[in-house]
């Protein structure tokens, strides 16, 4: 099961956001960081939002794991720094996509990457931009979603594949979406990919035929936590 959690905090408050997780000590918030996918801060869209994604095992190991840090008296200074920079909090859960090829870290085929296995990048975590894809449907949309994928043959298109790293499905919180993500290992690696992922066919007959289902697409950039912890997937430079 992933989550995807979003904070949107006071304008101007990113780097105090960063800068409060010294308060938690090296090993803190040890039990949902084993967990965790990555943090991200938006470069697009809504100022100052941070953008989490982990793994859990169950819904049972995500209450376990979260719930159980607000009764340790040592963390109270972390939540007294952070707390009040936040201004709205939201999560989802998400699905890996039926496609194997889509999820190659989480859910398919006995993949299942955690920060434990060491970094899953190359590039740089200091120049990585993180791209979200997030498609909104009509009801009944996201199985007609993946059956599309699968018919144009998205996961065999060079162009749509480079730097794709997870297909995700909403199970809880706003439904009826897929999301996507790639990796690239600067911004200028990830403007090229979206300009050629403009000019694609294959891309372009896919989100043509999704338009009965109410297609509503939305991008954003994403650059990893500057704290070397929030960012496992990327070489701890």
């Amino acid at each position: 099961m992933i989550e995807h959690r979003v904070y949107t905090l006071a304008p101007g408050t990113e780097a105090s956001f960063w800068d409060a997780q010294h308060e938690r000590g090296e090993h803190g918030l040890r039990p949902i960081l084993d967990r965790l996918i990555g943090a991200y801060a938006a470069r697009s869209g809504t100022n100052d939002q941070i953008v989490s994604l982990y793994r859990y095992d169950s819904f049972e190991d995500w209450q376990t794991r979260l719930f159980g840090l607000y009764r340790h008296a040592q963390l109270q200074p972390y939540f007294r720094a952070v707390r009040p920079l936040i201004r709205c909090q939201e999560s989802r859960f998400l699905a890996p996509a039926p496609l194997p090829e889509l999820t190659p870290l989480w859910g398919n085929g006995g993949r299942d990457w955690l920060p434990a296995h060491g970094p899953a990048f190359t590039s740089s975590r200091a120049t990585s931009v993180m791209e979200e894809l997030t498609l909104t449907f009509a009801a009944g949309g996201v199985p007609t979603c993946w059956e599309a994928m699968a018919r144009h043959g998205l996961t065999e298109d060079a162009v749509v594949m480079t730097g794709l790293c997870a297909g995700f499905s909403t199970i809880a919180g706003k439904l009826n979406q897929v999301l996507l993500y790639w990796q690239h290992s600067g911004l200028d690696a990830c403007l090229l990919q979206r300009q050629h992922l403009r000019e694609s066919a294959r891309w372009n007959d896919f989100l043509r035929e999704l338009a009965p289902v109410d297609v509503h697409a939305e991008g954003r950039l994403l650059v990893p936590s500057t704290v070397a912890d929030m960012s496992p997937l990327y070489p701890q430079d």
